[in-house]
This record gives structure tokens, sequence and C-alpha cells, in this order.
């Protein structure tokens, strides 16, 4: 609901929270189809039953349904390995907003007629139609997991590391790296100014532990501070904490910025970020370093200074420059309204955007579908 711009108007809202069945779920064709209500906890369980293994990950995961992770395209810390919501649909059902159902892809993993109409509603917000059903391909379940945490003085130093770990033929699922304030808030390793938190997963544990045991061996040599090896259950809670960083109450913060960059770009990025002048105090900072999807916080009290709004502004548009100058773009997640209104959270505009009004105004010509909140006012 913190997602995207003030909406242009609202006469009513949908809530699909009762569409909520597992329709078909066939472990041995690695496919299940699911209503677009149904909470991702409960899929997950499903799916665990049958030894399978879908990586949907969304904030507040027991809030979070099917529908709203396909329209926000909304991804968790295991990306990198594993891709986006997107990479995993394969058939999808929409209610456009004259009423009429369609139906794109199908219950097969391969399916190559037509529009990818998949792709084009993932991340659409909603805008183009209304996703009521979907089909997902699946992956047997990784029998064994584990989380490698360690500190270092620099937040520099902690994301070479962090690439270095991924540059090698036993690398993890994923590795993030936090600044001490986004640190604090996951109870890792605070006293530092940087952590590094790597993912394996894997058929054997002793694949995993070698995995493990080798990237720990690197840190050590990139001079990491106590390299701490995780199992579960605390390996789900640091996921999920991870996930939900910016979103719970624990966390939430005033001012949260999305930035993606070429994974190449991470490391000069987090280090202008912090160094340059900001206007406001230095933000925490989480940085996913295989995928180039960096995370910035602003929390009021505490390490930060009280904000005001052309303070905040003005740091959006330095996030904003830097995210341009490194080739990628910046979104603005979470953010008071009064400062929503004077922005397009978005950032600048697409040169695809006449195409993106094109299609918008082909699947929903009268604006009825989330005016408003989509890039470029759509």
């Amino acid at each position: 609901m913190g997602l995207g711009n003030v909406s242009g108007n609202m006469d009513l809202v949908l809530d699909l929270g009762r569409l909520n069945t597992v329709i078909d779920f066939q472990p041995e064709d690695l496919t299940v189809t699911v209503e677009a209500g149904t909470a991702i906890n409960t899929l997950q369980a499903t799916l665990a039953q049958g030894g399978m293994f879908l990586p949907l990950e969304a904030p507040l995961g027991q809030k979070a349904t099917v529908g709203g992770i396909l329209a926000a395209n909304t991804s968790g810390p295991r990306r990198h390995a594993y891709g986006l919501p997107r990479d995993w649909l394969i058939g999808i059902s929409v209610v456009a907003a004259d009423g009429t159902e369609t139906k794109a892809g199908g219950k097969v993993v391969k399916n190559v007629t037509g529009y990818d109409l998949n792709r084009l509603y993932t991340g659409s917000l909603g805008t183009l139609g209304v996703i009521v059903e979907a089909t997902f391909k699946l992956a047997p379940r990784p029998a064994y997991s584990q989380a490698l945490t360690a500190s270092f003085d620099s937040i520099g130093a902690a994301v070479d590391a962090g690439r270095h770990l991924l540059d090698q033929p036993y690398s993890p699922q994923g590795v993030h790296v936090l600044s001490r304030e986004a640190s604090i808030r996951l109870e890792q390793h605070g006293d530092h100014q940087a952590s590094v938190i790597a993912f394996f997963e894997g058929p054997s544990a002793e694949l995993v532990q070698r995995r493990g045991q080798e990237c720990s061996r690197i840190l050590n040599d990139a001079g990491a501070i106590g390299p701490r090896t995780i199992g579960s259950p605390e390996y789900s809670s640091i996921l999920g904490g991870l996930t939900d960083l910016g979103w719970s109450a624990e966390s939430k913060p005033d001012l949260m910025i999305k930035i993606n960059v070429p994974p190449s770009g991470v490391a000069d990025l987090v280090e202008k970020l912090r160094k340059d002048s900001p206007p406001m105090k230095a933000p925490g900072i989480s940085a996913d370093v295989g995928f180039g999807m960096v995370r910035l916080f602003w929390w009021e009290g505490g390490d930060s200074a009280a904000f005001d709004e052309p303070a905040m502004l003005e740091e959006i548009q330095r996030v904003r420059e830097f995210a341009n100058a490194a080739g990628g773009n910046a979104v603005v997640e979470l953010c008071p309204v009064a400062i929503k209104r004077q922005i397009d959270v978005w950032g600048e505009s697409p040169q695809s955007i006449e195409i993106m009004r094109r299609i918008k105004n082909k699947f929903d010509p009268s604006g009825i579908l989330n005016p408003g909140r989509f890039v470029g006012g759509i």
C-alpha cells in the first residue's frame, strides 16, 4: 500500500482475500495454480508438504498475497540466484476493467505461443487488470541451508568481499551487505561499520557446509571480523528479517529509497552516498551486491537527525542523481504523503512511457484501475 504515487481518485477498493485457494498442485509436474488472494505463507506451507519450492518472498509474508507480489514484482534476498517472480510465472488469469476475464500462458512449463502477457501484468501495479489466478513452475525444495555472517570496518570493504564471494564456483545463493545502522535493526554485528550475510542452500549437508567453509576463508582473507555460520531455525529468521527490513513496525523508516544499478557499480554507489555531504545524516544501507539492488533507510531519532521537507526533497534528488550516474534508477518506496504529493516516486519517466500509456489506454481506456499511482501518473 505504501508503494506508488498518490492515487488520482478512489471510489472502490477490491479485497481479494477470499480468493485464497490452492487450485491445483502437481509436484510430479513441478507446477502449482493458486488464486491471487492466497497468502504467501499458506502457499509455501502447501508446497513444503510436497517437497517443492517456489522463491516468492515478500515483506510481512503472513500478509503478502500472490497477486500482490506479482503486481508489485516484489522479490526477496535470494533474487540473485532465483530471479524475480515473473521468472517463475507460466500462466495468469486477469479480470479487465470492463469485467472481462482473460488468460495467458498455461499450466505446463514449456509454453511458447502468443505474447508473453505474464510479464506485462507482473509489475504493472494493477493498472492493466486485476490478477485473480496464477500458475508457477516449481523446483525441488533445498534439503539443507545455512547462512554465513561477518563484520567489516568499512562498507566498501564489505561490498568488495561480497562481490568476491559471488565470483567463486561455490558462490552463495545471495550476498547482502548491511551498514551499521541497518545491522542494528537486524541485530547483526551492530558494533562495526558493516556486515555481510551470505545464504547457502543445496541438496546435501556436506555440499552446503563445504561452500560455507570456503567462503568463510575468503572473508577472513579479506579482513572480516568474526565470521559465523548460522543454521536453522536462525537461518529462516535472518532471511525473513532481511526481507522485512524497512516494512516491519520495528524497522519502518521515515524515508526508504530502492536503487537498481549494475552489480559492478554497487561499491562506488554506497561509498558516494555516505560521503558526499548529504543534506540528512547518512542512511542505513542494505545492498544486494549480486543483483545490484540497494535500499536506503532514514530513521528519525537515534542515529539520524529529525527530518524536514526541504532536506528530504533534496536528499531524494541527490540519490537519484547518483543512481542515474551509475546507470540505474531510484524509486521512493516509502515517504510521508506530503513529500509524495510533490514528486513522482518512480523518478523520471522512461523513454518507453508513451508506449506504456498506449497500452494502458487499450487495456483500461476509462482509467479505472489504480489511477495515477504508476510510472508517469499512469
